[in-house]
């Protein structure tokens, strides 16, 4: 298609472009797994134009401005009349949706000696889908086997958990596997500016002033007694001012590096996970002129809130409605919420 209007979406079908959406929302998370649009036009034969041949599974692309966000498949097709009005919405995920509902069938259903990534290419090949790899998968699996009855998406994201990484889709058709985090600056959000609303959570339920993980490792001639029986690893959360102290047991065995390791990890974790943040902005792009996009970073501030800093885009909703007009909708969390520690293998 040619370049689009920036504030312009289109629904690409077969080559041909479909414009005019009274409503819309796009939907990509680094969480969502996949990327989901729904479009709506209302009072379509006010317009004078002819029914649009648009089918459920037939394959598409959302695009912004030219910027393709969703390559996928139409789910489904709804069209009502009522007096004089007819409508029609349109409702598709990207790609990657095959392999989160699909069952992952392979033969013999298990693997040795084979990496992560050469294991995710054979599940996604029947689909496909393109894996992309951000990171370092590590050594080959000793084995790999499929537990009956998941999803391929579930198989590849539960390789990606024993790495340390995350397994999520873009949007355009393909799944990435690495550090969802990638550190780019997509833009600012600053109250007086660009902030329509803003909802800002502080939540300590979760969190604990002191975390102390012990667990036990393997001995032999010169590591044994108390080194072994009795690993340790401690942190601290120093906003949490009254005592809450948290001890977690290693599943596995471990060491005393380890046991630091999964400490402090779970201090920054939960402390992440507490500083949700939901910002509606006005338009669809970044004052940088880009569209906002899951995985950048984004420099916040907004007193009212008691918010600032450099903050992780973990959703983004694109959005065009009567009330509220063209607006980007953007859930934020500080880039440690989506700190990763690999768990250890056999574990669901």
């Amino acid at each position: 298609m040619s370049l689009l209007p920036a504030h312009e979406v289109a629904l690409e079908i077969g080559g041909k472009g479909y414009l005019g959406w009274t409503q819309i929302s796009i939907e990509r998370a680094i969480d969502a797994m996949v990327g989901s649009f729904e479009l709506t036009l209302s009072a379509k034969d006010k317009t004078g134009a002819e029914d649009w041949p648009i089918d459920d599974g037939a394959p598409c692309r959302v695009l912004l401005g030219g910027e393709v966000l969703i390559t996928g498949y139409v789910d489904s097709v709804n069209r009502t009349i009522a007096d004089e009005d007819r409508g029609i919405t349109v409702r598709g995920r990207d790609k990657a949706a095959d392999m989160v509902d699909c069952s992952a069938i392979h033969k013999p259903g298990s693997w040795k000696n084979k990496t992560l990534e050469a294991i995710a290419r054979e599940l996604s090949k029947p689909f496909g889908i393109d894996i992309r790899i951000t990171g370092n998968t590590g050594a080959p699996f000793k084995k790999f086997a499929l537990q009956q009855g998941e999803t391929v998406f579930a198989a590849i994201d539960r390789m990606a958990r024993y790495r340390g990484l995350v397994a999520y889709s873009p949007g355009d058709g393909t799944v990435l596997i690495g550090n969802p985090d990638t550190g780019r600056r997509a833009g600012r959000i600053e109250e007086g500016v660009n902030v329509k609303s803003a909802d800002a959570t502080r939540d300590t339920s979760e969190r604990f002033s002191q975390y102390i993980v012990k667990g036990q490792a393997a001995g032999d001639d010169d590591r044994h007694g108390k080194t072994v029986s009795q690993v340790k690893g401690e942190a601290r959360d120093g906003e949490i001012a009254r005592y809450r102290p948290l001890l977690v047991i290693g599943e596995e065995q471990t060491d005393s590096a380890s046991a630091a390791k999964r400490a402090n990890w779970e201090a920054s974790v939960r402390s992440g996970r507490g500083k949700p943040l939901t910002v509606t902005v006005p338009g669809w792009l970044t004052d940088e002129g880009t569209v906002w996009a899951p995985g950048t970073r984004a420099a916040v501030k907004i007193p009212s809130c008691k918010v600032e800093g450099d903050l992780l885009i973990e959703r983004v909703v694109t959005r065009r409605g009567a009330e509220e007009g063209t607006v980007t909708e953007l859930g934020l969390v500080p880039p440690e919420a989506w700190t990763q520690l690999a768990e250890p293998e056999g574990k669901a």
